[in-house]
């Protein structure tokens, strides 16, 4: 009994949980930045960058944050039983992309009902957004960024083995329990505590990007490593968003010359590489809360939101706004700070999303209506 445990489960199972982590590896698909950048691509968008870093549910959530701190929309913050209002802003322009998001999220079909969070809506909302995203996907295959078919044969088949594993580890459970083999029925339980792993472990499916994406998917994660660093208080480290400095640890990478105290350039690969940064006017801490204001989107994305919205809050009550109260320039902020709150989180955010308003507080009856609110 002990043999048939080794052979038919413990050993089946561990060797389809290797080749489930090996899986995970392979469709993470890492990138290590050669730089840290501090701004996005200018020819890039929220929802593109969402599916080349694999941040599909934070998406829609992060674009429609993205409008707020453009100042084309304003997030009005309800509370958990009462859906989150958007307000669009007097003569705010919006993109195809845009307008296709604000389609996702309210529907063709809106109506003048302010609570739209029963199941049904919630269904419809989750698959417009898909729908959404899908459309943006098929985007960065037209532009050679990704495969056009997505990887999904390695998590099918290693679930249907775990499956198979189950029943299998099961039968020999029920034998070991008749049997009184003990030994055997805790290798048969560990085998099935494999295979379970197995089942979590090993994705569904990953995109496969191809080479032309591999210098933004470097640069988003530069993004990532800048805005990262205000969660261990580190940005003084980049000088300043003009002179954002490149990492030392990095192999390869270089250091740029910085606007800020010292401005020396220090090489740590054996060549040296421009960068935007270099030539970069120096800001002022005015300009660079804004700067900062327009990563939020991105903080997003990569799951850094609260401390992002905490360093802006701090450069907010340290900027020299000569005369300007520095609340009305952080109020963007505040506002989608409130907002998560109210709706429980990012995840949570566009499911909380209500009616949208034009600028005189009526209810614009679809997205199609938005035209007509912001014409002549």
């Amino acid at each position: 009994m002990l043999t048939a445990a080794i052979v038919f489960a413990l050993a089946p199972a561990l060797l389809i949980l290797v080749l489930g982590i090996i899986a995970r590896g392979v469709a993470t698909q890492h990138v290590t930045p050669r730089v840290v950048q501090y701004s996005p691509e200018r020819t890039s968008t929220v929802l593109r960058d969402a599916l080349l870093v694999d941040a599909d549910r934070r998406a829609a959530s992060a674009a429609l944050i993205d409008l707020a701190v453009k100042r084309k929309v304003r997030l009005i913050a309800g509370s958990r039983r009462e859906p989150i209002g958007v307000e669009v802003e007097p003569g705010a322009v919006f993109t195809s992309e845009e307008l296709s998001l604000l389609d996702g999220l309210f529907g063709p079909d809106h109506t003048h009902r302010r609570v739209r969070r029963f199941s049904s809506d919630r269904r419809a909302l989750a698959g417009r957004l898909k729908t959404l995203l899908l459309g943006v996907e098929h985007a960065l295959a037209r532009d050679g960024l990704i495969a056009e078919r997505r990887v999904g044969w390695p998590g099918g088949t290693l679930t249907v083995l775990a499956y198979l594993g189950m029943l299998v580890e099961a039968l020999l459970i029920v034998f070991s329990l008749l049997n009184n083999a003990w030994p055997a029925l805790l290798l048969t339980l560990i085998a099935l505590a494999a295979t379970i792993a197995t089942i979590f472990v090993t994705p569904p499916w990953w995109r496969k990007y191809l080479p032309p994406a591999q210098a933004k998917r470097e640069h988003l994660a530069g993004l990532r490593e800048y805005i990262a660093l205000a969660e261990a208080d580190r940005l003084r480290v980049l000088q300043s968003p003009s002179g954002a400095e490149l990492r030392a640890d990095v192999p390869g990478a270089t250091i740029s010359a910085g606007h800020g105290s010292g401005g020396s350039t220090r090489a740590a690969g054996p060549t040296a590489t421009a960068h935007p940064a270099d030539t970069a006017p120096p800001v002022g801490p005015l300009a660079r809360f804004h700067l900062h204001e327009r990563l939020l989107p991105y903080a997003v994305l990569f799951g850094l939101e609260r401390e992002w919205i905490a360093k802006l809050k701090l450069e907010a009550a340290a900027v020299d706004t000569h005369g300007t109260d520095a609340v009305d320039i952080a109020s963007v902020t505040f506002d989608i700070a409130d907002t998560l709150d109210a709706a429980g989180g990012v995840l949570q955010l566009t499911a909380s999303v209500g009616d949208l308003f034009d600028g005189a507080g009526e209810i614009i009856e679809g997205v199609g209506g938005l035209f007509e609110a912001l014409g002549p």
